[in-house]
């Protein structure tokens, strides 16, 4: 069944191998933004071929639209700007911070995780991940997991959906009024580690360093040995 939130066409479903492989076809359908969700997920993704554990009760949902090259990595920051508004939005009591580029911590722990993917045309798709009612066991990562639910907050998925697309719409507003700066700012303002020293870990090389800022590409400012370092992509450890 095809609805629709705000502007975007959507459908929920009961089961679907991957939101990101199952919009495809959605899109095909309805040749325009759409966003698809469903109740679960069995061989969910995260980046570079990750498995996803897909527990029920959380959300899994993924958009369709279309992103202009040079916007990417704007959008992908914006994302986890997006869930992290979201999830504050549900309390005062819980500090929700952006990992570079977009994974989204609760007082240290994994709770979300965004994955884009090139779809057809102009179209980009943004996978997201969001632990409401339960958070897999991570025995070798390098975060723990967290749920809303181990904070005390309850919620459903849907609801938590809705305020999601709410903030992502005014985010995605502001940047094409008014470009990336304010993005930028309040990205900084909740960027995890910011000021501390962490690892990058990029094509089997480690580079240790201050995280400093990001530039007005996205791209992480790494201070090492009294340089700045520039990384486009990487994966972040403390």
């Amino acid at each position: 069944m095809v609805q629709k939130i705000n502007d975007w066409y959507f459908t929920d479903l009961d089961q679907v191998a991957s939101t990101n492989d199952a919009i495809v076809n959605f899109l095909a359908q309805v040749k325009a933004p759409c966003i698809l969700s469903a109740k679960e997920q069995t061989a969910g993704r995260g980046r570079l071929g990750r498995s996803w554990q897909a527990l029920s009760g959380n959300l899994y949902v993924s958009f369709a639209f279309p992103i202009a090259p040079n916007d990417i990595s704007h959008f992908a920051l914006l994302s986890g700007l997006a869930v992290a508004q979201t999830l504050t939005s549900f309390t005062n009591d819980v500090t929700f911070q952006i990992k570079w580029p977009n994974d989204v911590l609760a007082e240290h722990k994994k709770i979300a995780g965004i994955l884009f993917e090139k779809a057809a045309d102009d179209y980009w798709i943004m996978g997201i991940g969001i632990n409401i009612t339960q958070a897999p066991l991570l025995n070798a990562a390098a975060y723990q997991a967290a749920s809303l639910k181990d904070f005390g907050i309850q919620t459903k998925r849907l609801e938590v959906l809705k305020r999601l697309v709410d903030h992502f719409d005014d985010l995605k507003k502001l940047y094409e009024n008014q470009g990336f700066a304010e993005i930028k700012k309040w990205w900084l303002d909740n960027a995890y580690n910011r000021g501390k020293k962490i690892t990058i870990k990029q094509n089997n090389k480690t580079f240790d360093g201050i995280f400093q800022a990001i530039d007005d590409d996205g791209c992480l400012l790494l201070e090492t040995d009294n340089k700045i370092m520039r990384f486009m992509a990487g994966d972040v450890f403390e």
